[in-house]
């Protein structure tokens, strides 16, 4: 059974690993833990790209109205965020259980 819960979610302007128990809330602290885990350089780069990407579908100027990204804007980034999540759950093994909350 997994020690720690994490749900890998995309906020605007960042962060995109989070903590989903208490337990893991204790151990990791609270706000995105992305840096606090055991993720290679690389996996770090690639999470930091995809809330780049992320972000970009808010439009700026008006961010109630809405997104300028395309369906198939979405769906790529979708399956790049799936991708990741495959290979987060890699990285960190056993003791973490990741889920994509979109």
């Amino acid at each position: 059974m997994p020690k720690y819960k994490l749900k890998l979610m995309f906020e605007w302007g960042g962060g995109c690993l989070w903590c989903d128990d208490d337990a893991t809330r204790d151990a990791f602290d609270v706000g995105h833990i992305d840096e606090r885990l055991p993720l290679s350089p690389g996996m770090l780069a690639r999470l930091d790209e995809l809330s780049r990407w992320h972000d970009g579908a808010l439009d700026g100027d008006d961010p109630a109205g809405p997104s300028p990204w395309s369906a198939e804007e979405d769906d790529r980034f979708r399956a790049a965020a799936e991708e990741a999540l495959a290979a987060v759950r890699a990285e960190l093994g056993p003791n973490f259980h990741v889920e994509y909350r979109r």
